[in-house]
């Protein structure tokens, strides 16, 4: 079922040639029409659980199926994706022998290439199939790993991501107490209960800066720059919100590089100092907002038709009254991480979930509390099944 966008469609010709960017190792021509449209999803009579924005939710690696929990009531929706439709939901359990509520809040999902789901909890993961059953639960206990010599103070954040096999977790590592920067990351072997720490030099530090915190005296909170984090193609990598750079683990040396980029249409990073104590959600909100006007760099993301690598970005470009205006921009990367092309988009959606699907890049959007994705899809020279861009 397809429906007009909310956004207006558009169709555009990029016809890049000469594009002189100091990281491109070769010519980068082609040429691309494409429009963007949307395709709802057939939710039957159930109502899909968007309150959070499809914040605890995963897609399989072969972009056939969507996972999405309410953390309310532990229900698990499986969507095909395919045929745009809800599969199935399925009820997971709070105690007993398969449950998975004891921690006290599941605030992230992933799932892994045999099926089964990781749930994150505050302190724990447990790893379920896809009828509800608990197969696994992992708490970290420091006395059982060997490698890197945690100190007292340090502990690993729980909040990780595991390769598509679950043998190996990438994850940070924090201090003791709310609020406070990471010291660095570390890579967890599962199997041999060894963990390394990864160098990163002063990134949280440089983070840091850009930290909010509001102080109550009824509660405390803080708004820091997003840590995007993932694999492609076997590397696992490490960016931000802040900073137009990436740290890149490589699989088959065993080894982190940090890449840095130079942006031609957007600001490489945030500069302007923000407000980093608050005592009101109001002044919360306003220094959030104030932030992110400076640029934003969203996550990369594998285009594996084309063999390249996507990723958006945004910043203030004026004001309309009181409104800002802001510009969006996407950047192709090489799969050796060199930026090859920049291109300026119009009202695409910005969205927390994007992944591509038969050529195809697929961004969520909630529509009159409907669960939908917004297409970029070509309309020349490309059908559905082959790839947005191609290298000439």
């Amino acid at each position: 079922m397809k429906k007009a966008l909310f956004l207006p469609a558009i169709a555009l010709l990029f016809s890049c040639g000469g594009s002189d960017l100091e990281e491109s190792k070769s010519d980068f021509n082609y040429d691309l029409v494409y429009e963007i449209d949307t395709v709802m999803v057939d939710p039957g009579d159930h109502f899909f659980f968007l309150n959070w924005g499809m914040t605890i939710s995963d897609i399989s690696s072969d972009a056939k199926t969507l996972y999405n929990l309410n953390p309310n009531t532990f229900l698990l929706e499986i969507v095909d994706l395919d045929q745009m439709k809800l599969k199935e939901t399925v009820q997971l359990e709070r105690e007993g022998p398969n449950g998975v509520g004891g921690g006290g809040f599941i605030g992230s999902i992933q799932v892994l290439d045999n099926g089964n789901l990781k749930l994150f909890d505050f302190n724990k993961i447990y790893e379920i199939n896809l009828q509800g059953e608990l197969l696994e639960t992992f708490e970290f206990e420091k006395s059982e790993w060997t490698g890197y010599e945690m100190a007292e103070e340090e502990k690993i954040d729980i909040y990780g991501t595991f390769s598509s096999d679950g043998k190996l977790f990438f994850t940070r590592l924090v201090e003791e107490g709310f609020g406070e920067p990471g010291r660095g990351f570390l890579k967890l072997d599962m199997e041999t209960k060894t963990m390394m720490l990864m160098d990163i030099g002063d990134f949280y530090e440089r983070l840091d800066k850009f930290s909010v915190t509001m102080s109550t005296d009824q509660m405390r909170m803080v708004s820091g720059e997003e840590i995007h984090k993932g694999f492609i193609k076997g590397d696992f990598v490490i960016t931000n919100s802040a900073f137009n750079e990436a740290f890149i683990w490589e699989e088959g040396s065993d080894s982190l590089q940090m890449k840095k980029f130079n942006a031609s249409l957007t600001s490489n990073e945030k500069t302007a100092e923000v407000t980093s104590m608050v005592e009101s959600r109001e002044a919360f909100m306003e220094a959030i907002n104030k932030k992110n006007e400076q640029v934003v760099f969203e996550k990369m993301i594998y285009h594996p038709e084309a063999d390249l690598i996507w990723r958006f970005a945004q910043e203030k470009e004026r004001m309309i009254a009181d409104s800002v205006i802001k510009k969006q921009v996407f950047t192709l990367f090489d799969t050796d991480y060199n930026v090859v092309y920049e291109e300026k988009v119009e009202d695409y959606p910005i969205s927390s979930i994007r992944f591509f699907k038969d050529g195809m890049l697929y961004t969520y959007v909630n529509i009159d509390d409907e669960m939908a994705f917004a297409r970029i899809k070509p309309i020349g020279g490309s059908t559905s099944g082959e790839s947005l861009i191609r290298m000439d």
